[in-house]
């Protein structure tokens, strides 16, 4: 396959991931209140593994897997600091007005296509840049 498709196909997961790890903010949350190390399981591991699937072409399985690992732990930190800030202000008895609430749903997305985007620009493809040679046109 061609480089510049296995980049498209790249970017299509990061997007997609980033939709995924939104919509398992909820349920991660919810199992985490019992047993928080499966909260984060719950949208670490899928996120991971559709950044993986889906870079593996364009980076190579062992860089992917890589890259995958660490945008979705840097995401979920950030997404985590959101969430203890979210909380805090909720047990604070001031109200969580619906600003913190769409903040907190809307910060894994923008954290999984930053970081992603980010990676796509910083690490480099398996395949090299091809040069292509210059016509004279005499």
């Amino acid at each position: 396959m061609a480089p510049s498709h296995d980049r498209r196909i790249a970017v299509a997961g990061i997007i997609a991931a980033a939709v995924l790890a939104a919509a398992l903010l909820v349920p991660g949350l919810r199992i985490g209140t019992d047993r928080p190390w499966l909260g984060a399981l719950t949208i670490l591991v899928p996120t991971a593994a559709l950044l993986t699937a889906t870079g593996s072409r364009h980076y190579g399985p062992v860089r992917a897997f890589a890259v995958a690992l660490a945008v979705t732990v840097a995401a979920a930190a950030v997404s985590w600091l959101v969430a203890l800030f979210t909380l805090v202000k909720a047990l604070s008895g001031s109200g969580v007005e619906a600003a913190w609430g769409v903040l907190l749903f809307v910060t894994p997305v923008v954290s999984v296509l930053a970081l992603g985007a980010l990676a796509l620009r910083l690490v480099p493809s398996r395949w090299p840049e091809r040069s292509v040679p210059h016509r004279r046109s005499d």
